[in-house]
């Protein structure tokens, strides 16, 4: 199953992450490609942190506005590392399985309309991380892990693809040593030494491989489609007027279900080869999901 999964992650690669890039689409690599521009600037300082933030919250939804002052909150905590490159070396340092000696990724940001203290923001912070290292990937050649839902919820299921114990059952909202210390157990395990893979950290195509595994189970295939290819999809497996009358997670199952099911649910998609290889890798991911298994 090794073997199946490193080919998926050069499927990945060369067939998705290697395409032109066109800002002008909505879809999951367009934005990334976007957010990875703020990055570009030499500038470093509290707006421009707090512009990079508040895109990365936007397009990826992860809500931290939802508390006030959050966002102005961990620019300056993060600007409290000082420079840019002390920065880096210290979230490489924590996907390195170093500690978070400033309590970065533990404390809330900002406070509720009640004046409650706000939330931890893991999962922004996180990404801000992502891209930051992103930037030099000869010097940072393992990148960041994005905490994210779907990776974490796929981390026990590829320990089972790979037969190996998980380090640690992961509780609803963990700490960043912990879930970095479980993601890296995949990539030493897939990856065996520290060189970039296909050309990508090892920590960035390792977690696309996981969300796409967790967007096919989850049903959810809005960003992995542009606009015309969803369209295709969602019409070959004969969804387009239950949208209307169902919620979305009703509506997810249903895709669900047509995924297990529709051989062609692809069929006539610009990249139908590739979705369709993900789509039977998939198939074994989730048999794995069902699977009792004793380590």
């Amino acid at each position: 199953m090794k073997a199946a999964i490193l080919d998926t992650l050069r499927r990945i690669a060369v067939d998705e992450l290697d395409v032109d890039i066109d800002l002008s689409q909505a879809n999951y690599l367009n934005q990334r490609a976007l957010i990875g521009s703020l990055f570009q600037s030499g500038d470093y300082n509290k707006g421009q942190l707090i512009l990079r933030l508040i895109v990365i919250d936007s397009l990826y939804s992860t809500n931290a506005a939802y508390s006030y002052f959050s966002i102005e909150e961990m620019a300056e905590k993060i600007m409290s590392l000082g420079t840019r490159e002390q920065a880096r070396d210290y979230f490489y340092a924590i996907a390195c399985l170093g500690k978070d000696r400033h309590r970065l990724f533990d404390e809330p940001y900002g406070i509720q309309k009640d004046l409650r203290e706000g939330s931890k923001q893991m999962s922004l912070l996180s990404k801000y991380a992502y891209y930051e290292v992103m930037q030099d990937r000869g010097q940072y050649p393992l990148g960041f892990p994005i905490y994210d839902r779907l990776a974490k919820e796929a981390y026990p299921v590829v320990c089972r693809m790979l037969k190996i114990r998980p380090v640690e059952r992961l509780p609803q909202t963990p700490d960043i040593e912990p879930y970095v210390k479980c993601i890296n157990q995949l990539r030493a395990k897939l990856f065996n030494d520290s060189k970039p893979f296909n050309g990508y950290q090892q920590f960035d195509i390792l977690d696309a491989y996981l969300w796409r595994m967790g967007k096919f189970e989850d049903g959810n295939m809005s960003l992995l489609l542009g606009r015309d290819d969803y369209v295709t999809f969602i019409n070959n497996i004969g969804l387009a007027a239950a949208a209307e009358n169902r919620s979305s997670g009703d509506f997810n199952a249903l895709v669900r279900n047509a995924l297990v099911h529709a051989d062609n649910a692809f069929a006539g998609c610009q990249n139908e080869i590739y979705m369709n290889a993900l789509r039977q890798h998939w198939l074994s991911f989730s048999q794995a999901k069902q699977k009792r298994v004793f380590y």
